[in-house]
């Protein structure tokens, strides 16, 4: 009796179970004929796939800017290089655009107490810019910077540059050299208390030394001596003073112009005659005092000798 009562529950169970079934598939028939059914059931589809697809590509609890990139340490590098490369172009290029200042810190505490020599000048401001050394008088190439109370003064540069030489002469003093570019470079001498050394690169005010005494200009007492030169010719500081190292360049051009100039008109006269020339002891003079009465007396003798 037990056993019957069993195997009904379990035919009851079954044929509930195929009713379900039954409903089911039923259910899912009467849905499939609905036209939003098929379309709906694709783009279920399709988001399935596609939330798969990116799933994979960054799993969760990953960064994508934590991930590794093969190529930037290449970006860096060449963004590393492309700063230096402007880097190293930016420091001549300022110095073209700076104006040529006069070494010193403050302008108006010194003078200018020996000029450059002029070839186009007067006689008289030629003879100003001459300085007396040993017995010989010699043209200026710079000009000569004292304080106006006779103190020692900080030489400064007057352009951003490079060191290019450092020496100390036995006759001009300590000189320094600075190269601006390639064609133009101010040299500094009769100094003392040198701050920089060769190979240094130095900007614009940047002290090189303080302002001292020498032998070939002794009677300037303590100043400092000033020269530029374009590709090894003496300019003149005075003109070259707040103009940009580019203008002194173009104004090399227009030397070289009127220098042409005057190679095909030989024949003009120049403006003055002065050379550098020697300047003799009173001994000197005496002896050639003394020589003359032997020259007029042989002059004596020949004419005699001519009437007779």
């Amino acid at each position: 009796m037990g056993a019957e009562v069993i195997n009904m529950k379990d035919e009851e169970k079954q044929q509930s179970a195929a009713r379900e079934k039954r409903g089911a598939g039923s259910k899912l028939r009467r849905w499939s004929k609905n036209k939003w059914f098929w379309p709906a059931a694709y783009l279920s589809a399709c988001a399935i796939l596609l939330g798969t697809y990116f799933l994979i590509q960054n799993p969760v609890g990953t960064d994508q800017s934590d991930e590794e990139d093969p190529f930037g340490e290449e970006e860096e590098y060449a963004e590393e290089n492309e700063r230096g490369t402007d880097e190293e172009n930016s420091t001549p290029t300022a110095a073209e655009d700076e104006t040529m200042q006069m070494p010193v810190s403050d302008e108006e505490s010194v003078d200018i107490i020996g000029y450059y020599y002029d070839h186009d000048a007067a006689a008289e401001e030629q003879q100003d810019a001459l300085v007396y050394y040993n017995n010989m008088y010699y043209q200026n190439k710079g000009i000569d910077i004292a304080d106006q109370d006779g103190e020692a003064f900080e030489v400064t540069a007057a352009a951003t540059g490079e060191v290019v030489n450092v020496e100390e002469d036995d006759i001009l003093g300590h000189v320094v050299d600075v190269k601006h570019g390639d064609d133009i470079v101010t040299s500094y001498s009769s100094l003392e208390g040198i701050e920089v050394v060769e190979g240094d690169t130095i900007t614009q005010g940047s002290v090189l030394g303080k302002a001292s005494r020498n032998l070939y200009n002794s009677d300037a007492g303590i100043h400092a001596h000033f020269e530029i030169r374009r590709n090894g010719e003496p300019v003149n500081p005075t003109e070259a003073f707040h103009q940009s190292l580019q203008a002194l360049n173009t104004s090399e051009n227009t030397e070289d112009d009127e220098t042409a100039r005057d190679e095909e008109n030989p024949d003009e006269e120049e403006s003055s005659s002065l050379q550098e020339f020697p300047i003799f002891d009173g001994d000197d003079e005496e002896e050639n005092e003394s020589e003359d009465p032997q020259d007029g007396d042989s002059e004596e003798a020949d004419e005699d000798e001519t009437e007779e």
